[in-house]
């Protein structure tokens, strides 16, 4: 048997080695943005699981379908394409439907606009810092393209410039589920408190169209402040006469399932918890009248409220925080909307409601013999978990 030399094997292999590599490399450049149409700006993105191009190339049978993402600028970018002729899409957005390009061609260096709308324009952004409260606060409005309704806002705060629902430190989310005008102007508060105090982090506001399979967020671009709570003043518990220190659950009823709850007090050792699905998740009868010692005209009543789920409330249904003086709903009372109007986000929020602006039911509350007090809303739509503290009037 002869043996066959070693670099004779190795040279064959190599030439063969060759022969399999010869392919071009990628020539061509493929970058744009999506724009709207009307406002010539580019359309924010969501950077991880958000919108995305779909292109196939031209001229194979059965040709793999290949994805890229935008940046969260509206913009995208891949510079690794062979010249060739693309069938091209953008889908699964937070814009109205773009037809595909059935046949574009893609050399050198080539660039595209998709042109299209948002489902929702999200305009008049201000961010403010309250350094004495340590809150971020974000008003805006918003413009429903689509026509559908808004499901959901949003206030996101990261260190990451890219800063979105799925990158994210904190977040603050409210249910809208209406079809809100183009005037109206919302309101969401954060609490810096989970953010380290002296760096700086981004600020987003979102808002997600209702009833569009697969929709993502729409976005405002992305604002940098810089937090400092070192000068946050701490809220003054004893301030006013106390009506209610959630310490004990005698006198108090509710549709939901009542607890103390030791984990997070606004104020004292405990905050009442009511957990699950019902209407009246908080109610106190005083068979000892109970004096507010203030008018009508400059006084408040003021609480901590914890929501865990804002999500599972429909806002548009019926809900109110009421106070009387006959010892039931409906007659001298004195009642307020719990809605949009309050500015609830998720987790613990202050509360504080003029006396003044309140509806009169009957004949005008005794403020110096209040004997009843009730929170309810008919729109929860799904488990979740109320905590109420500290209810005082000043």
């Amino acid at each position: 048997m002869k043996t066959i030399p070693f670099f004779i094997i190795m040279l064959a292999l190599l030439v063969v080695s060759c022969k399999l590599d010869n392919y071009e490399s990628p020539n061509a450049t493929f970058y744009g943005s999506i724009i709207d149409i009307d406002t010539n700006t580019p359309i924010q993105q969501e950077l991880i699981q958000g919108s995305m191009i779909e292109y196939t190339e031209k001229g194979y049978k059965n040709p793999d379908i290949q994805q890229l993402r935008f940046k969260s600028d509206g913009t995208f970018r891949n510079n690794l394409m062979f010249s060739g002729y693309y069938k091209v899409a953008a889908v699964r957005g937070n814009f109205l439907s773009i037809p595909p390009v059935d046949s574009m061609l893609i050399s050198g260096d080539t660039e595209y606009k998709f042109l299209t709308r948002p489902f929702i324009r999200i305009n008049d952004v201000k961010m403010t810092f309250d350094g004495k409260k340590g809150k971020v606060i974000a008003t805006f409005k918003l413009e429903r393209v689509s026509g559908n309704a808004v499901k959901t806002v949003i206030l996101l705060a990261d260190k990451n410039p890219n800063v979105s629902f799925g990158i994210r430190t904190v977040a603050v989310q409210q249910a809208v589920n209406e079809a809100v005008g183009s005037e109206r102007v919302f309101r969401l508060e954060m609490s810096t408190s989970k953010l380290t105090s002296k760096e700086s982090y981004y600020f987003r506001v979102g808002a997600l169209i209702a009833d569009v399979g697969e929709a993502k967020y729409n976005y405002s671009t992305a604002i940098s402040i810089d937090i400092d709570n070192s000068n946050v003043v701490a809220p003054e518990p004893d301030k006013g006469v106390l009506f209610d220190d959630c310490e004990s659950l005698a006198g108090v009823d509710s549709s939901f399932p009542l607890s103390l709850d030791a984990s997070d007090p606004q104020r004292g050792n405990y905050s009442i918890k009511a957990e699950g699905t019902g209407v009246v998740f908080y109610q106190r009868v005083l068979k000892t009248p109970f004096d507010t010692k203030i008018n009508k005209e400059n006084g408040h009543l003021s609480f901590s409220l914890f929501i865990s789920d804002l999500s599972k409330f429909n806002m548009a249904a019926n809900g109110q925080i009421e106070i009387t003086s006959s010892g039931g709903p409906d007659q001298q009372e004195l009642a307020w909307s719990f809605d949009n109007s309050l500015g609830l986000g998720n987790g613990w929020n202050d509360v504080v409601l003029n006396l003044k602006d309140g509806i009169k039911a009957g004949s005008d509350a005794n403020l110096s013999a209040i004997t009843f007090m009730r929170i309810y809303h008919t729109g929860v739509t799904g488990s979740v978990v109320f905590k109420i503290d500290n209810i005082r009037f000043y």
